[in-house]
């Protein structure tokens, strides 16, 4: 059990503290005298359903190929840029605040807290308790405050969006319509950015009701509560999305209407809901433990200790659960996690806050499988039949080939051609490959079928597969946001890359496993024996074929060793693992620490290398770098990504246990700040795992089924139970 304690309130987003279910989402401030909530609803997104599929690239596509075979990257790099684009997906949106102002507040005791354990928000002061929680059974959150004394309460709404409130039914309700357009915030020159011209976009609602024993009047600037010793506000998000495909409702007074209807259908009451929410909550966060630290204290002073270098065990305690809680709260019946979550407060969020395919979507949902967290994958194999859907459209209009594709940014329209700009992330048809990849391998832990999926990426796989000099290869072939050296200048076009090699083989290999489709079985077994193999050079494991690796030598992308992690098609005892280590290890020597999913990964990968020293580096650049006051991850210069976070508990999960070809390695590269511990409900290697360990050793494993594991790291006359020593 976590409990994240601060003795002052938030003064900034960046300082405050997150709830949800999983389509409502809450940033709580937990102010003394103005509390503040920042609501956003999962489905809020800009714009409606667009197609920007590019016809004339299939036609582009051979000229590429030709200058590559020629050694003409540069000119292949530019030809992708101006003839395979498409056009910008849209962004995630801040639906509006809520202040709620107490008379007569004081900051006498103070102290807010996130029980990470049961999902609750609490802040006391000069006797004044409040609690928060969005629940997940009756689909509301929940604001409640009880004073000593009798008080006066006032609660108002604004929302950044074209809009206002009123009263509908006798209902406080905040209303309002999406941008049409909402460009990436990188485009820092661009006219108009965000755009609410043309009228299409989704409306919007939030609907509040409020419970007390004083006198409650509504009005269109708010509720006032006169004279209360309790109030319980309860609010309900609503939106105009219907689907990825259809036009989203876009008339306020129509969603505000149903949004208050939604909620006076609801009998509330707050000890019910209060208790439906933490049986919920709790049974899902208590499947799964682990522990090495008590936190139930200062977050304040845990966050100086990890700011200055102490990467202690209290912090990874802290950093875990906030981690599995985040998953817990951002991704239940809705929308997947996107790359902050569910949690935005701005028009134009870093990259759009997209499902940023080429690793940011992927790592959200890494640890959610061995967490045992098998509710929280629906949401991302809904999206993954979408894209697959959606990109079957892209396959064929951008490229003439049969299957499903889909490159790097992702949003609610689900949109899977590429975007304009550089190809180094422009241009990554294989990242459909990779979701459906990561789709299939939760799937055979969740007991989800994802086969559709894979079959369709495969089939796009083996018609853009190209032969050159007796092998199938990737051509064009990118290596995500990074270029190599060529001919006085840099391209991020080339032929094999490491990325693109693993993402074929493992897709392939998941088709041969799963397809009941003998044609298909017999086209990916045959492209499987004629693929082009890995390569070597100088620094290790080669970024493209022929030697050509990444002008930034610690780039924060670990891209080529995708083989190695999340997949298994590089293990111990391969040729290809020595040389994935030697580039890990240089990588490393060379980054600048300070992107949180970067660190999280190379975690991840000092778990499946068996290597305790690169793991504590990355622990610690992960701690002491790139962490905001709340906990949260973020890429520079301070840009919030929950990637990092989630990656975080993957990472963990990984240095507790790794998986090779069937064996199992307890505490392969166990940090020394939680040398001690135990974890119980961890899923690894197809088992669900209990074990503790002191000083590094295993002492205890209990496995509920029979499992194989490698002798390393047991203490003498451990106890085991259901394990088998190889």
């Amino acid at each position: 059990m976590c409990k994240i304690r601060f003795s002052s309130p938030a003064g900034r987003w960046k300082e405050a503290l997150p709830l949800g279910n999983g389509k409502t989402a809450v940033m709580v401030y937990g102010g003394v005298k103005c509390e503040q909530l920042d609501f956003n609803d999962a489905t809020l997104w800009s714009g409606y359903p667009r197609n920007h599929d590019n016809a004339a690239a299939k036609d582009v596509l051979p000229e590429v190929r030709k200058l590559i075979k020629e050694g003409e990257f540069r000119r292949a790099d530019e030809k992708v840029r101006t003839g395979m684009d498409g056009d910008y997906s849209q962004a995630y949106m801040p639906l509006g605040s809520v202040f709620i102002k107490i008379s007569g507040g004081a900051k006498e005791g103070y102290t807010r807290t996130l029980d990470t354990d049961n999902g609750v928000f609490a802040v006391r002061s000069g006797g004044v308790t409040r609690t928060a929680f969005v629940s997940h059974p009756d689909k509301v959150a929940v604001y409640s405050i009880k004073a000593d004394e009798k008080t006066d309460i006032k609660l108002t709404a604004k929302t950044p969006h074209k809009g206002g409130s009123g009263v509908m039914q006798g209902t406080f309700v905040l209303y309002g319509r999406a941008p049409d357009v909402a460009l990436p915030n990188y485009l820092r020159t661009a006219l108009f950015p965000i755009r609410y011209n043309e009228g299409k976009a989704m409306a919007f609602a939030l609907a509040v009701r409020a419970e007390s024993d004083g006198k409650v009047t509504v009005s269109s600037r708010g509720i006032s509560v006169k004279n209360a010793s309790f109030v319980h506000f309860y609010f309900l998000t609503h939106t105009g999305f219907k689907d990825y495909k259809s036009m989203p409702e876009n008339d306020a007074a129509t969603v505000a209407g149903e949004c208050i209807n939604n909620l006076k259908c609801k009998k509330l009451t707050y000890p019910a809901v209060y208790e439906r929410h933490i049986s919920d909550f709790s049974s899902i966060m208590r499947r799964q433990k682990l522990h090495v630290a008590d936190v139930d204290g200062d977050a304040e002073k845990i966050y100086s200790r990890a700011r200055s270098g102490n990467a202690d065990a209290a912090a990874v305690q802290l950093l875990y659960d906030l981690g599995k809680y985040m998953i817990v709260s951002g991704s239940r019946t809705s929308q997947p996690l996107n790359l902050q979550g569910q949690w935005n407060n701005s028009r134009r969020p870093p990259w759009s806050s997209n499902l940023t395919t080429n690793i940011n979507f992927e790592m959200n949902y890494w640890a959610a499988s061995a967490c045992n967290l098998r509710e929280c994958l629906q949401p991302f194999y809904n999206a993954a039949r979408e894209i697959a859907e959606r990109g079957a459209l892209t396959a064929k209009t951008n490229f003439g080939m049969a299957g499903s594709c889909c490159n790097h940014n992702v949003d609610i329209w689900r949109t899977t051609s590429p975007v304009k700009g550089d190809p180094q992330y422009m241009y990554s048809p294989l990242c459909g490959a990779w979701i459906a990849c990561e789709a299939y391998r939760h799937g055979k832990a969740s007991g989800d079928d994802l086969s559709d999926v894979i079959e369709k990426s495969a089939l796009f796989i083996l018609d853009y597969l190209t032969p050159d000099n007796g092998v199938l290869t990737v051509m064009p072939s990118v290596s995500p946001e990074t270029r190599f050296a060529c001919g006085g200048g840099t391209s991020s076009v080339g032929t094999g890359s490491a990325f693109e090699l693993s993402v074929t083989r493992q897709t392939l290999e998941y088709c041969v496993e799963c397809t009941r489709n003998g044609q298909l079985k017999s086209r990916a077994e045959a492209a499987l024996a004629m693929l082009a193999p890995l390569e070597k050079d100088e620094i290790g494991l080669s970024e493209w074929h022929g030697g050509r690796d990444s002008v930034e030598k610690g780039h924060r992308h670990f891209s080529p060793l995708i083989g190695v992690y999340p997949f298994e098609i590089i293990a111990r005892g391969d040729r290809e693992f020595g040389w994935a280590h030697e580039l890990f290890l240089y990588r490393l020597k060379n980054s600048t620490p300070g992107i949180g999913w970067s660190a999280a990964w190379a975690m991840c990968l000092a778990g499946r290398f068996c290597d305790k020293k690169a793991a504590e580096r990355a622990l610690l650049g992960f701690t002491s770098k790139s962490l905001l006051p709340n906990f949260f991850g973020f890429h520079p210069p301070v840009y919030f990504q929950i990637d990092g976070n989630l990656g975080f508990v993957a990472g963990i999960n990984e240095t507790l246990v790794t998986c090779d070809r069937g064996v199992l390695t307890l505490l392969p590269a166990l940090p020394g700040a939680i040398s001690s511990g135990e974890a119980e409900g961890l899923y690894a290697g197809g088992a669900v795992l209990d074990f503790s360990w002191r000083d590094g050793k295993i002492v205890y494993l209990k496995a509920d089924k029979k499992v194989r594991v490698s002798g390393e790291n047991f203490a003498q006359g451990a106890e085991l139970e259901n394990a088998e020593i190889v």
